[in-house]
């Protein structure tokens, strides 16, 4: 027997070939916008290729300068600390346990203000012996000197052998030796009482104060410290050839333009190790801008100025030199002779010429490189920072 196959009806035939449409469309889509990703991408990889082709051969760009007229003071350029005019670091003579703190950190205290006391009751009860003491002395002495009187006389009678006089007389002695001793030692406490104080020794600024009340402190260690700062002492070294051109009483300037002193001090002697000879410049401090102990640069002018050329403070390189791109733009190491302005600029002696092509970043390049020099645009500082 045979099964008859019943075909589907017309309707779903229709459906069929409308999905198939569909689905035939969709790839046509997918395929289309993947070639046309593939061509973007390739002609960009030919738009690259030209670029590499039309660069090939050319020298990288480098920024370079040419060099400035300018002039060079004649110049010491010093270099150091400014320390206090005065400075004193403060202990006790002897030992105690802190009573009381008058000041505090950064105060302003006179000469012979109290800063800080010791506790004195140990010192009230040896002066209170010691006076006693005295007072003891003192009747003895008295009392001696009533027997040798009576003694004199005794003697002068004839009633009494001199030898009676004279153990009298030494007795006498003995006492009021005894009376100056017991007084030294009063004056000895009252000294010693006067330690138990700590004082200003001048006018100045503390720097450093006692941490507080009911501390023990120990003769000899410090717990205080004052500073005069009305003046700083700029204290530095100079070599054998900037101390031929220095001299007591020349002016000597601040290079952040602050402010200035006279030079008070130049020891015309080198030391045996480093070969440089101390120098010292008192600057004042009226205004209270200096700040104690930091590092300061100070230039002293000792002649007309020289010629120079200005370059970027970036020019130079740390080994003293700089790059220059010549005409056929090999770049090459020039060695100069230069010195920093109070701009940040280098102000070159020796080496250069108005002709030069300076590099002025020299990282950006190489010694034996070629290159493309390219000037600053017109109207643009030539030896800007």
């Amino acid at each position: 027997m045979h099964t008859a196959i019943k075909e589907p009806p017309p309707l779903a035939k229709r459906i069929a070939a409308l999905v198939t449409v569909l689905v035939l469309a969709g790839l046509g889509v997918v395929l289309a916008s993947r070639m046309s990703q593939a061509t973007a991408s390739q002609a960009a990889m030919a738009s690259e290729r030209e670029a590499s082709a039309a660069s090939a051969g050319q020298a990288p760009s480098v920024e370079v300068t040419i060099p400035v007229a300018a002039a060079l003071p004649r110049m010491v350029v010093m270099q150091g600390s400014l320390e206090p005019v005065h400075a004193a670091d403060l202990s006790f003579a002897v030992a105690g346990r802190v009573r009381s703190v008058a000041v505090t950190l950064g105060d302003h205290v006179r000469t012979g203000e109290t800063l800080a006391t010791l506790d004195r009751a140990t010192v009230g009860a040896q002066q209170d012996q010691t006076q006693a003491a005295i007072d003891v002395a003192q009747a003895n002495v008295d009392m001696a000197a009533d027997h040798a009187a009576v003694i004199e006389r005794l003697v002068a009678s004839g009633a009494t052998p001199q030898r009676e006089l004279t153990q009298a007389q030494q007795q006498l002695a003995v006492s009021r030796a005894q009376l100056a001793q017991a007084q030294a030692g009063l004056r000895t406490i009252s000294t010693s009482s006067a330690d138990h104080s700590l004082r200003a020794p001048f006018d100045g600024v503390l720097t450093r104060v006692p941490d507080g009340t009911g501390a023990i402190a120990a003769p000899g260690v410090v717990v205080a410290r004052i500073e005069d700062l009305s003046a700083l002492r700029l204290h530095t070294t100079v070599s054998e050839s900037e101390l031929a051109m220095l001299r007591e009483g020349m002016t000597a300037s601040l290079e952040d333009g602050s402010a200035s002193g006279t030079i008070t001090s130049v020891v015309r002697s080198l030391d045996a190790v480093t070969r440089r000879a101390p120098v010292e410049v008192l600057i004042p401090n009226a205004s209270g801008s200096l700040v104690a102990h930091a590092i300061v640069r100070a230039r002293v002018v000792v002649g007309e100025a020289m010629p120079a050329w200005r370059i970027p403070a970036t020019a130079r390189r740390p080994n003293g030199t700089v790059l220059v791109v010549a005409g056929n733009g090999a770049v090459s190491a020039r060695a100069i002779e230069a010195q920093s302005d109070l701009e940040g600029h280098w102000l070159v002696t020796s080496g250069l010429t108005d002709a030069d092509h300076v590099v002025v970043r020299p990282a950006s390049t190489h010694e034996g490189a070629i290159v493309a020099p390219v000037l600053p645009e017109p109207g643009a500082a030539t030896a800007s920072r």
